[in-house]
């Protein structure tokens, strides 16, 4: 007889595979699974099989089990969990036709919604394993992948590690080194437990690194949509995991804003002595600094900050910073920055530029007073409403001050020469060096 997961492994149009070798074996490996499956019980040991099933009807019916043999006992448990790498395997495969058909899902419900209706037990981690698992089994380049699941080779979560990570580094890392990071993910996973595959993956991932010739810019848009923010379920404890990774200049902005609300506060006098040292662990201080900033930015009103934007020092020479030559600019916190970034923080972020000479001689030393006060900043609310670029609704308190004559160029902070923009115009209008006509009562952009 086929085995139905022959027609993904051999189908038409599939894309060739890295090893091939395998996927042959894997085939004659499935109609041999599959014959031996019709051959019955009797051929895998029906006495014992026997025993696990009457543990397994007065489990379920919650009688004593105090009665059978630790040989049925083990039956029992050994039954279940066969099944349920079964199970794995049909649910991931079935899960895959219904994607690969575009079929939508009951109720209009999303993919993790409804599994977790199906199985209450499912936290949404599993569920999105399930789901990333059952989107790669139907395209052809992860047809190794499928036939190592399909055979149990391969956990479906250990599975979905090896695909995230495939997703994760192509938007940002060079395409044969993720190539080879994967072949080698694929190769080890067997043989590695669950810890053992996070740490591959994890020392994968920290070794990849961007295609030598992309644009600094495309590099900044493709880091950027790396971002990401992760909650876990709630632990035992109460405890809820976070977990996280950002771009450079994401990472300088936090860590701008965090760093000085979470220095140690000792215990002091009133004299100011020391009395006792602050007793939070480092990590303890950066959660609480995090936590304060955030609880002062909702506290804000009428779409003004009750503090001041955090300050970034960013070190980068002129040419680069006006786009004659490539370069970038460092952080003080130690991120590197693109010069298109620097350009576009500047404009709101409290950004402290320390423009260089040809010889890395100090220029200038950005000025304070390009920031956007509370004032002005009213004043822009009440003018533009919101983000002035056409066409766009985000609302005045999720926007920054864009100076349109930027102020590298001379460009001064003042109601005629600077908008509010959303995060994604402003790096639009950095990027396309767009321009606006602007008066004491409208913005209007030339395009």
């Amino acid at each position: 007889m086929t085995h139905p997961l022959q027609v993904g492994w051999a189908g038409e149009g599939a894309m060739p595979v890295q090893d091939e070798a395998f996927l042959a074996a894997a085939r004659a490996e499935a109609a041999r699974r599959a014959d031996e499956e019709e051959l019955g019980a009797e051929e895998f040991g029906a006495g014992v099989s026997e025993l696990g099933e009457a543990v397994r009807v007065e489990a379920l019916v919650g009688m004593s089990l105090v009665g059978h043999s630790p040989a049925a006992l083990t039956a029992a448990v050994e039954q279940v969990c066969a099944a349920r790498g079964e199970l794995d395997v049909v649910l991931v495969n079935a899960l895959g036709e219904l994607l690969a058909r575009g079929s939508g899902f009951p109720d209009g419900l999303s993919g993790s919604d409804w599994l977790r209706c199906l199985d209450p037990t499912l936290t949404a981690g599993a569920a999105k394993a399930i789901l990333t698992v059952a989107a790669a089994v139907s395209e052809p380049r992860w047809a190794e992948l499928a036939a190592r699941v399909s055979m149990r080779q391969v956990t479906v979560a250990a599975a979905a590690r090896i695909v995230q990570f495939q997703i994760d580094a192509s938007r940002v890392a060079d395409p044969g080194q993720v190539a080879a990071a994967v072949a080698d993910l694929l190769e080890q996973a067997p043989r590695l437990g669950e810890r053992e595959l996070a740490g591959l993956v994890r020392l994968h991932t920290e070794q990849v690194t961007p295609p030598d010739d992309i644009d600094p810019e495309r590099l900044d848009k493709a880091r950027e949509s790396a971002r990401g923010l992760w909650f876990g379920a709630p632990t035992a404890t109460g405890m809820v995991p976070m977990r996280g990774v950002l771009d450079p200049e994401a990472a300088a902005i936090v860590k701008a804003a965090v760093d000085p609300l979470s220095r140690p506060c000792p215990e002091r006098d009133e004299h100011g002595h020391t009395i006792a040292p602050d007793p939070r662990s480092p990590a303890k201080r950066r959660a609480d600094g995090l936590l304060e900033v955030i609880g002062r930015g909702v506290a804000a009103a009428d779409g003004v900050r009750v503090t001041d934007k955090a300050k970034v020092v960013v070190m980068i020479d002129f040419d680069t910073l006006l786009g004659r030559v490539v370069g970038a600019g460092w952080a003080g916190t130690g991120d590197v920055l693109s010069a298109a970034s620097i350009r576009r923080l500047a404009c709101d972020a409290q950004v402290i530029p320390m423009v260089l000479g040809r010889h890395g001689e100090p220029l200038d030393v950005g000025r304070h007073e390009r920031l956007v006060g509370p004032g002005l900043r009213l004043a822009l609310t009440q003018r533009d409403g919101g983000c002035s670029f056409p066409g766009c609704t985000i609302p005045a308190a999720w926007t920054d001050a864009h100076h349109v004559t930027p102020w590298y160029l001379g460009g001064v902070t003042s109601l005629l020469n600077t908008t509010l923009l959303c995060r994604r115009h402003h790096t639009h209008v950095h990027r396309h060096g767009l321009t606006a006509t602007v008066t004491a009562g409208s913005v209007t952009w030339q395009r």
